[in-house]
């Protein structure tokens, strides 16, 4: 088979795929990967979109022919010139500059300031109530954000409008605007430009003030002001700092909170594993404070993050556009193609998980991790473009798990049933009812 035309699942006429997708997107692709294999061309609103479900395809576009697929547009119009969505050079020297606050010394120095934000929001919760835990979730992690990277302690009462602008950032990718064209002003696009107006705002009184104090500083903000202006000339501008720090505020805590967040959920709907989970956290911390050696200890947590993230990966798809005609897996993609590298299809593949649809955390053994398919698991992509802050984001999960997992129980309502959202992320459908009950 060579140079075929990608197969199309069945769809209607002139409407295609485009009511089927829109009804039930994760549905659609189920249905549409066992109609039509692995790779597979959707017709939205009479645009071509090719959908890539197979390992060996995301090391094909990720890695191989990396330099074949160019990022989409969205990406650009949504975050300027943040690391998102720069491509080439101007990547590289970004990616070099940003990166040694991802080093792993670095982030084992955010640990003590990561519990006493963990710590500060666990203290507003009251045994008895309930909660919806994606929404504490997302606030707690752009708490964290702002304490260690910008330097800043957010106040809920005060910056409640922070809050809500950074929540409001994942609006450019709702489904009521992606298969449009980008300068339709859809009300999800409004939201999101006055969210990212609002965000700006903050980075410019963020920059003003290191200004003021000549920079004196460690955090990410003084760190990008030095690279502004170091004789090379070759430091970012103003407003490609802003860029940055926009896109930090949207990557650095939307992707955390929703891996958090169905992780509470699945082990409230498994009690076995949450009681081995608490096991492992009194054993190792034995009702202190966590700390960044213990969270090299914590081997069981790290497993069961990495089973929510398989189930439900914050990103599910990751956009890229052709930039020339392109053969994949011996089917031909035209030039100027959208292509989606479907991360949940690739996360629910039998041929590479036993029974993909449990919650199996014990799956993830150092045997099974060197059996699997390098790229059956990407949820953090994978390549050079391998997110930047995922040493980052699972550092800071286990915190989340320790702190909180040793002091409450999270339980859904019996008759929850979880529904989901996805956007450019993961999201769930409305909230997610959690009641906190104190541990004995």
């Amino acid at each position: 088979m060579s140079n075929q035309e990608v197969p199309t699942p069945s769809g209607l006429p002139v409407l295609g795929h485009t009511v089927a997708f829109a009804r039930d997107p994760f549905g659609f692709l189920d249905r549409a990967t066992g109609e039509a294999g692995d790779a597979f061309r959707m017709d939205v609103v009479g645009t071509d979109v090719y959908v890539l479900t197979h390992p060996e395809h995301f090391r094909q576009v990720l890695v191989t022919d990396v330099d074949r697929f160019g990022k989409t547009e969205d990406f650009s119009r949504a975050f300027g010139s943040g690391l998102l969505s720069t491509e080439g050079d101007r990547w590289r020297r970004q990616r070099d500059q940003l990166q040694p606050f991802f080093y792993a010394d670095r982030i084992r120095g955010y640990g003590d300031t990561m519990v006493e934000q963990i710590e500060r929001r666990a203290e507003r919760w009251s045994p008895g109530e309930t909660l919806d835990v994606a929404s504490e979730m997302k606030t707690l992690t752009l708490e964290v954000l702002f304490a260690t990277l910008f330097g800043r302690e957010l106040d809920p009462t005060a910056d409640a409008d922070l809050y809500a602008a950074a929540n409001g950032l994942n609006a450019w990718f709702a489904p009521s605007s992606w298969a449009l064209p980008t300068w339709v002003p859809t009300p999800a696009r409004r939201r999101f430009r006055n969210s990212s107006q609002r965000l700006r705002e903050e980075v410019d009184r963020l920059v003003r003030a290191r200004e003021r104090a000549d920079g004196a500083g460690d955090d990410l903000v003084s760190k990008l002001l030095a690279v502004r202006d170091a004789a090379d000339g070759r430091g970012p501008t103003d407003e490609t700092i802003k860029d940055q720090l926009v896109t930090f505020t949207f990557a650095g805590h939307e992707t955390t909170a929703l891996a958090l967040t169905y992780t509470w959920y699945l082990l409230s709907e498994h009690p076995d594993v949450r009681d081995q989970l608490y096991a492992e956290l009194d054993a190792v911390v034995d009702g202190r404070e966590p700390t960044a050696a213990d969270v090299e200890r914590l081997d069981y947590a790290d497993s069961v993050l990495r089973e929510a993230m398989r189930l439900y990966p914050p990103v599910h798809t990751i956009p890229r556009r052709t930039e020339d005609a392109v053969d994949v897996d011996g089917y031909r993609i035209p030039a100027n193609s959208e292509v989606h590298l479907s991360v949940r299809q690739v996360h629910r593949n039998g041929e590479f998980y036993d029974d993909p649809g449990a919650f199996r955390p014990e799956r993830w053994t150092e045997a099974s991790d060197r059996e699997r398919h390098e790229f059956a698991y990407a949820p953090f992509g994978g390549g050079r473009r391998t997110c930047i802050g995922r040493a980052f984001a699972l550092f800071e999960a286990k915190l989340v798990l320790a702190t909180i997992g040793q002091r409450y129980r999270l339980d859904a309502p019996a008759d929850f049933a979880l529904q989901l959202d996805p956007q450019m992320t993961t999201q769930p459908d409305g909230a997610v009812p959690m009641a906190v009950t104190e541990r004995d």
